[in-house]
């Protein structure tokens, strides 16, 4: 807080001192009067909501997949060094560096963006539960084959009971990737329609030169960050296997 505090006296310092102009350091009072407008017209409050559902849809659909990568890995060890493979080729990809050929497949869609989106948090989400489910089954292996476990019990007790902890790391690194590749893709997709995210809403303001409006919604998206990562997800302590 000490931090947060100097730095905001600083700011407000260089916004008053007359030497810059106002669209590059605008006060306190005019960010936070932005602030307070956006979220009384509903238009900061619907573009958070959206930007979040997003976020949200792309990681239920990568979960369902790497819970399907997982068990196929198991099954067969082929697959699982084919994707191993896909995932040491595309993991260090970032979401804005495979934008240009989706647009070509899928152009400026909303499918576009959904791809893109499972693209950045799918990769951490296989790791991780490749690593648990690996972890599990050389720990427990024995013990399954002496008591002859039937599939059900292996995998609801064993495998999902088990991997709790790890699948929570897991959604805080696949989150964080999300919301990245998220606002950045946002600034491009924004233009798909009316209920556009805030990636759209920072770009538009910037065209605008509102640069209170944004800057609200810079702090916006730093505090839904924030807020996810550290009280959701468990605050980053994940171990980034990918």
């Amino acid at each position: 807080m000490v931090f947060m505090i100097v730095l905001l006296v600083i700011w407000e310092i260089a916004a008053r001192s007359g030497r810059f102009p106002d669209a590059l350091f605008p006060g306190l009072v005019d960010i936070s009067r932005s602030f307070i407008d956006l979220m009384a017209n509903g238009e900061l409050i619907m573009k958070t909501l959206y930007s979040i559902g997003m976020v949200f849809l792309a990681m239920a659909l990568s979960l369902v997949l790497a819970a399907g990568m997982a068990a196929i890995s198991r099954v067969s060890a082929y697959a699982r060094e084919f994707i191993v493979l896909l995932q040491s080729i595309l993991s260090p990809l970032p979401g804005i560096a495979v934008l240009p050929i989706v647009i070509l497949w899928l152009g400026v869609t909303r499918r576009a963006m959904v791809l893109i989106m499972v693209h950045a948090t799918l990769w951490p989400l296989w790791a991780q539960l490749d690593l648990s489910v690996a972890r599990l089954g050389s720990r427990y292996g024995r013990f399954m084959e002496s008591f002859r476990l039937d599939r059900w019990t292996r995998f609801w007790h064993i495998y999902v009971q088990g991997s709790a902890d790890d699948l929570k790391s897991a959604l805080g690194i696949s989150w964080s990737r999300g919301w990245r590749a998220l606002i950045s893709v946002e600034m491009v997709f924004g233009m798909v329609g009316s209920r556009t995210g805030l990636g759209w809403l920072i770009f538009e303001r910037r065209m605008y030169m509102d640069t209170p409006g944004l800057l609200a919604g810079l702090v916006t998206i730093a505090i839904c960050g924030i807020l996810f990562e550290s009280l959701l997800f468990g605050g980053g302590k994940a171990n980034e296997a990918y």
